[in-house]
């Protein structure tokens, strides 16, 4: 196995891209800096340009693009048509549609499609009650939707707030844009009439592609990844405390994070709930740490694009790695000297993570080929290039 070596800048985060995206579809002076090229933000960017002319949009696979783009289209009169594919439309909506409800917005589900009708929102009774025990995605979408009513609007979140990190990284962004939001006693009030205060914004690196990219020096070489951002509110920014528990050599000053193999890998417990995108590479680079790892509290990855623990699993039993499924995560048991594997052959499962945790294998010398390589491009399209392999 030839020392891996990797030298550049990450794409931009595509959580942050369609965040912002969202905001300049009500501000077109609003001027982003960064680039992406993924599916899930290529359907957002042109998603949000035909919505007004054409009442049909596809979003994808991507379930930021659908769940944000439902809100979007429900601020405008009409009757909104959106497509997904059949495997995210499988994935819950039931909070959706209850918030589009509470706002006045007729919506039914009927195939791959969800149907959007109403006058725009309705200003609300009572406060909105926003479920968040599916995902976080609804609270955010409510927010970034916010801008220019005509009314106050007042809500409150329930549920188990699964992945709230990544609604607080969206209540930052909107305040640093010029919303001004309230804490209320028991959740939070957007004044109407919000205007952005910004004309131009930098959306910085994806930090769960850069994740996976800092894990393959960790693993097989050498990686120095240009700006870099020593603070983000991206919730994924946690896998550097990770690598410091692990022992992984990584330096990060001046906006450059650079990783070198570390052969002394130590094994790690970490609760993933408000993380949970790190998991199936994290599983990967812990399978060749020394001692038992544990990763834990993310029952959500069930309902990913894959239900990703047992994608994980699937991978693992093919390499002859030791490790026992828990309903919130993992248990695996590092080696390594780990014996490679010839003429492996492994299904992602549509899912552009697994596709991520399989690289890392075939770049540490199992012989592994991934069927369906370019579901990568959901998020990552730029990943095969970087990472030097053929599929």
């Amino acid at each position: 196995m030839n020392k891996f070596y990797f030298q550049g800048d990450i794409p931009g985060s595509k959580s942050i891209f369609n965040r912002a995206l969202i905001v300049k579809s009500f501000f077109p002076v609003l001027d982003l800096h960064g680039f992406s090229n993924c599916d899930d933000v290529r359907h957002m960017r042109e998603g949000l340009k035909i919505f007004r002319d054409r009442n049909r949009i596809d979003c994808g696979e991507g379930g930021t693009t659908f769940r944000f783009m439902a809100l979007r289209v429900s601020r405008q009169k009409g009757v909104h048509t959106l497509e997904a594919t059949a495997r995210l439309m499988q994935r819950p909506k039931g909070g959706l549609l209850a918030l589009l409800k509470q706002l006045g917005v007729q919506a039914k589900v009927k195939g791959n499609e969800l149907f959007i009708m109403g006058e725009g929102w309705k200003r609300p009774r009572n406060p909105i009650f926003v479920d968040t025990s599916e995902s976080s995605q609804y609270a955010s979408a409510l927010v970034l939707n916010a801008w220019l009513l005509d009314f106050d609007l007042e809500f409150e979140l329930t549920g188990d707030k699964v992945s709230e990190s990544y609604f607080e990284l969206t209540l930052e962004m909107v305040k640093e844009m010029g919303m001004r939001i309230k804490k209320t006693e028991r959740g939070y009030l957007i004044p109407s009439g919000q205007r952005i205060s910004k004309l131009e914004w930098t959306v910085e690196p994806d930090l769960s592609s850069g994740f996976t990219m800092a894990a393959a020096g960790a693993l097989a070489g050498e990686v120095t990844i240009n700006n870099f951002p020593e603070k983000s509110s991206q919730p994924d920014l946690v896998f550097l405390d990770v690598f410091k528990k692990m022992n992984i050599d990584f330096t990060l000053a001046g906006h450059i994070l650079t990783v070198k193999q570390t052969p002394s890998m130590k094994s790690v417990d970490v609760d993933l709930f408000q993380s949970p995108d790190l998991f199936p590479v994290l599983a990967v680079v812990c399978s060749w740490a020394h001692g038992v790892s544990k990763l834990h509290g993310a029952p959500h990855l069930a309902l990913k694009e894959s239900n990703r623990i047992q994608r994980v699993a699937d991978l693992f039993k093919l390499l002859d790695v030791q490790h026992e499924v828990l309903p919130d995560g993992m248990i695996i048991h590092g080696n390594p000297q780990q014996k490679l594997k010839k003429n492996i052959r492994f299904n992602p499962d549509q899912d552009h993570r697994m596709v991520m945790a399989a690289a890392l294998m075939k770049l540490k010398g199992h012989d592994i080929h991934v069927e369906d390589p370019h579901v990568i491009n959901k998020s990552f399209p730029e990943f095969w290039g970087m990472i030097g392999l053929t599929p």
